[in-house]
């Protein structure tokens, strides 16, 4: 299996580059399409008190941002999304894949590839997700470009079930392409960082960081009582914005559809939150240079607006 994700993934000639098809609606198709029933989520209603809206929004921000690098703006999709899933039936897959699609199609700043693109994000279910992980570390060192030591370490974090990461480049201030950063050249050395000059005072001059490329693996067997929907709600978020899932599911929480591979979480959305679609809608909404906090404080807004709106 180890292999054949890596050849796999190989075979795809730039799993970094631009982005895919066109979209089917799948309402209720994860539901339908699920080998096993979701468990009940009767009586597994979250009550939280004593808190505001906008403090648990603060809170759960907090918890699943993989916070930028000093001075850096958090990271995001500038091209077109170009999606791959692979290891489920051909049906199954396009079924993900439509889905996770329709989700990204939702954002208004984001684009899908056209037809024939290079995948930039790439969705793998597969046998021994740990062990095909630390082999790729080893043998395929290119999907980890650019990564530091404690970005690698931090992939092994959250869920046993899911390894997920990003490949990360910078941009200009005003979001054009740098040409030709140079690889393993220090910041100073950098294209980037002339051309960028950060000054740490200015937030207007901060670097724009891009996800160059996203990874998601699933461990098959973790998919026991899951819908297609919920895999690729899950597989949607962990694309689209640098969070893990490292979430403590016994303490209260406002639901979100990264506790989707917590065995100690009381309950699963059977879909993206409203807390899920207002962190994406507020990540893509800001200007490109925003920062960790100025999203979290955005989604909370966002999440309040749309809480109102319901009411």
């Amino acid at each position: 299996m180890k292999k054949a994700l890596s050849t796999l993934i190989l075979s795809s000639a730039g799993i970094f580059t631009s982005a895919a098809a066109q979209s089917q609606s799948v309402d209720g198709a994860g539901e339908q399409s699920s080998a096993v029933e979701p468990k009940s989520n009767n009586d597994d209603t979250i009550v939280v008190t004593g808190e505001s809206d906008r403090e648990r929004v603060k809170e759960l921000g907090k918890v699943i941002t993989r916070p930028a690098r000093a001075n850096k703006a958090i990271a995001r999709f500038h091209k077109p999304i170009c999606l791959k899933v692979s290891g489920l039936p051909a049906e199954m897959a396009e079924l993900v894949a439509t889905r996770i699609k329709e989700n990204i199609s939702s954002i208004p700043a984001l684009r899908i590839g056209d037809e024939g693109c290079k995948p930039n994000a790439f969705v793998g279910i597969l046998n021994n997700v740990n062990e095909t992980f630390d082999s790729l570390l080893v043998e395929e060192k290119w999907l980890f470009t650019g990564l530091f030591i404690y970005q690698k370490k931090r992939i092994s974090k959250g869920s046993e079930a899911v390894r997920a990461w990003h490949v990360f480049g910078e941009r200009n201030i005003d979001g054009t392409e740098i040409p030709g950063k140079q690889r393993g050249a220090s910041d100073a050395q950098s294209i980037a960082s002339s051309a960028n000059r950060v000054h740490y005072t200015g937030r207007s001059n901060r670097t724009p960081v891009e996800i160059a490329g996203a990874v998601v693996l699933v461990e098959t067997a973790a998919l026991q009582g899951k819908t297609f929907r919920q895999l690729a709600d899950y597989a949607t978020i962990r694309i689209l914005a640098s969070v893990t899932d490292e979430i403590d599911g016994s303490r209260p929480s406002l639901p979100t559809i990264l506790t989707l591979f917590d065995p100690s979480s009381a309950y699963q959305p059977p879909e993206l939150s409203e807390f899920d679609r207002a962190y994406l809608d507020a990540l893509y909404e800001l200007p490109i240079n925003s920062r960790d906090a100025q999203v979290i404080a955005a989604a909370g807004r966002r999440y309040r607006a749309a809480d109102r709106v319901e009411e």
